[in-house]
């Protein structure tokens, strides 16, 4: 792709075997020769050290520590830690001791040292087993200096680049937690090259077949690519600078990545040439007046694609991401994304939370100053100490993928204060973000000045002032509404403390009967909160599993759980519920069982001018109450009703037979009228079933449903046929249907195509 000017921030991923690069590339921030003789002293003391250990390919160890600290000297760190990146190892395979690091380089590279070790010890061997303590200090070691993850970053960068060298079982773990983990880690931080890169190496050793396939699909057209957008950035740059007088630092194209562009594919259901995005223009402005006007100019001279608009300059990612971006279309149709910045957000776009460690000549900051300058716009690490925090949390990395590596939205409070929570997240979420006693209170919300209840579904740039009431506690439904961890933790230990707090006034008799009453009705309250009661082990099952823990009945276990020596979820999960059972294999059987529906006659419709008529709705587009209808007179079979814009009462040929109809208001009552909805979705466990949940609880009876996945793209479609009421009744299930996590579009069946063709036959030869 084009650049004007030699500056940019991607990230150069190389091995390298001499010093004098990596003096090289830090003499371009670093001036003062003194660091930069430690840095070489400390890479002679590495060298010395590590003496003839050799990496997996027989090249010598040096090459990896230099390597890291060369990746350290690109995102323009200091020289404590481009030092610290080479000695990082030294701990785990050398002899060398803490005093004498402290003694040659000091005690902050000693503390960065010792925090690398520290985490990288869980990463070597046994990674399944030891996960969840290596993930606890990784994430804990970045919460304390940030620098300890971006030397890691760096580390794994190399490893990965080298990754061939290794048996290929080997590869492929390593390269699923450098997905999971370090790739993630560098988005939600901002170092969005390193994330580009680790996702595109780990992609091709977990799934080499797929990443040949999109490289392939990118290359093909590249220099066709490659033409436009030359052309693209030279008529840009004459537009805005020659005919709008504006000044621009420099204007350039970039490609998406291979993984980037293969998870669009997958999790959105695109085709490679559906991708708008591929083409992308960067223009880097002078200042931020100077991006609004250039926005403005673009949309002069293109056409802009509506809803592809993003201003992350007022409202930044949470990770540090500022830019502009808009999809436009040139004169002939072509599709490409604009992005438009500062200096410093492309910086910061790429870097992340590494440029607030960019290094600066005599600037002295406290560790903790840097790390408290970073939480206030990342929101981060006191959320990640906070859950460390908790109480026999056995769960940390499940909780800080939902809770902070993961999509977000920003909601804000009425005092301006904005919050960071999950995508998906609810009022009762954002009332525990606040304060535990704000969220164990809460009643509803209002959002933007309307009053609305606790399991509202909250989004971007509202304004949200939580109301509470003294007598509201926490419930075991609670836990179905929230979507955070850190709030479904808060409501367990609750619901747990006030089981102890309630049995502590009884005698011991009653206690243990009472208590295990009150356990059996908690767990009872735990599972239909969970529709959870059709899923339970036969008797038989349930007496072995009892008998294996040294438990002789389901009493003993609840007792335990009085006692908050078990927990109520464990014990559903591990003695009640079978989790081989599947939700909607359940459901789809009711189904099957169903009766099968014909169109009734009735006298629920009135025909202007016509008595006594046979009268019967349409199975091709099903009209119910009180939707606008026309009859069509048939021969023989009376009238059948429509709806006006059906396909089969559309014709020229069908207007001589049409008739005025219309709902009888004082026959209807509550009666129940056939229709039909489709969704599609991607595709997930219980997707049906939670359909069929939401809607039973607004009262809509099935009659049947149908749906099929595409193996291709995973994605998931349907139809369901109801009896409902009204056509009010209607709006509000597609309404609520589009809050169920993994939809995507949610529409009323008016008429499908092979019926079209069979009912317009069936009409002409009437």
């Amino acid at each position: 792709m084009s650049n004007q000017t030699n500056k940019n921030y991607e990230l150069k991923v190389q091995e390298i075997h001499d010093l004098k690069i990596l003096i090289n590339e830090a003499r371009t921030y670093i001036t003062d020769e003194t660091w930069l003789t430690k840095i070489t002293q400390a890479y002679e003391f590495a060298k010395q050290k590590h003496g003839k250990q050799l990496r997996a390919n027989g090249d010598p160890y040096i090459y990896h520590p230099l390597t890291t600290a060369y990746f350290l000297a690109q995102y323009k760190m200091g020289p404590t830690t481009i030092i610290a990146g080479l000695l990082h190892d030294i701990f785990e395979d050398t002899p060398v001791q803490e005093q004498e690091i402290i003694d040659r380089f000091g005690q902050e590279v000693n503390m960065l040292v010792r925090a690398v070790t520290k985490v990288s010890y869980f990463a070597k061997e046994n990674r399944e087993q030891l996960k969840a303590t290596y993930l606890r200090r990784l994430y804990l070691s970045m919460a304390q200096d940030i620098r300890v993850m971006i030397i890691k970053i760096c580390d794994r960068l190399h490893n990965m680049f080298t990754i061939g060298n290794l048996p290929l079982d080997k590869q492929q773990v390593i390269a699923q937690e450098t997905l999971d983990t370090y790739a993630t880690i560098a988005h939600r931080i901002g170092m969005n090259s390193a994330k580009s890169w680790l996702e595109d190496m780990s992609f091709k050793v977990l799934d080499p077949g797929s990443y040949a396939k999109v490289a392939e699909l990118i290359a093909q057209d590249r220099k066709t690519r490659d033409v436009e957008i030359k052309k693209i950035i030279i008529d840009l740059n004459y537009f805005l600078t020659k005919e709008k007088q504006i000044t621009v630092v420099r204007i350039f194209g970039r490609e998406k990545t291979v993984y980037s562009i293969y998870r669009k594919m997958t999790m959105f259901g695109k085709t490679f040439d559906e991708i708008n995005d591929l083409l992308a223009v960067r223009i880097i402005a002078q200042n931020v007046d100077d991006c609004y006007k250039i926005l403005g100019f673009i949309h002069q001279k293109y056409l802009p694609i509506p809803g592809r608009f993003k201003d992350y300059i007022a409202t930044p990612k949470n990770n540090l991401y500022q830019s502009l971006h808009t999809t436009v279309a040139n004169k002939n149709g072509l599709l490409f994304e604009v992005q438009i910045r500062t200096d410093e957000m492309d910086e910061y776009a790429e870097f992340g939370a590494a440029a607030h460690w960019r290094y600066k000549a005599n600037d002295e900051v406290s560790v903790a100053d840097k790390q408290k300058e970073i939480d206030d716009k990342l929101d981060i690490f006191r959320r990640i100490i906070s859950l460390n925090n908790e109480e026999q949390n056995q769960e940390l990395e499940k909780e800080l993928k939902e809770d902070i590596f993961t999509s977000t939205i920003y909601v804000l409070t009425p005092n301006g204060q904005m919050i960071t929570l999950p995508y998906g997240s609810t009022v009762l979420d954002f009332a525990f973000r606040i304060h535990s006693e704000v969220g164990e209170h809460a009643i509803g919300a209002r959002i933007n000045g309307v009053f609305l209840p606790l399991n509202t579904v909250l989004h971007s740039g509202e304004m949200v002032e939580i109301k509470t009431s003294p007598t509201q506690t926490p419930n075991h439904n609670w836990l179905k509404i929230v979507k955070t961890s850190n709030a479904k933790n808060r409501i367990k230990k609750y619901l747990a403390q006030s089981l102890v707090n309630e049995s502590e006034t009884l005698t011991k008799k009653e206690e243990r009967e009472q208590m295990i009453a009150r356990s059996k009705t908690a767990i009872s309250a735990f599972l239909n909160a969970n529709d959870l009661k059709g899923k339970r082990w036969s008797e038989k099952e349930t007496i072995e599993l009892l008998r294996k823990d040294g438990f002789q009945t389901l009493d003993d276990v609840y007792w335990e759980v009085a006692n908050n020596r078990l927990k109520i979820e464990a014990v559903v999960n591990k003695y009640l519920v079978n989790p081989e059972f599947n939700k909607d294999n359940v459901i789809l059987d009711q189904l099957s069982k169903t009766q099968a529906w014909a169109p009734e006659i009735n006298n629920d419709l009135i025909v202007d001018g016509i008595s006594n008529m046979q009268v019967e709705i349409a199975n091709c587009c099903l009209p119910i109450p009180f939707e606008p209808v026309v009859g069509y007179v048939t021969k023989g079979k009376g009238i059948k009703v429509h709806l006006p814009y059906c396909v089969n009462v559309s014709g020229k040929e069908t207007k001589p037979r049409l008739v005025n109809v219309h709902w009888n208001r004082a026959q209807i009552g509550n009666k129940s009228y056939v229709t039909k909805i489709k969704f599609s979705a991607n595709d997930r466990p219980n997707l049906l079933y939670d359909i069929t949940r939401m809607l039973s609880s607004l009262k809509a009876a099935i009659i049947s449903a149908s749906a099929s996945t595409n193996e291709k793209t995973y994605l998931s479609t349907g139809v369901i046929k109801l009896k409902i009421n009204n056509s009010d009744q209607l709006n509000q299930i597609i309404s609520s249907m589009k809050i169920i996590p993994g939809l995507l579009t949610v529409d009323r069946v008016v008429t499908r195509e092979e019926e079209n063709l069979t009912s317009r036959k069936d009409a002409n030869n009437d």
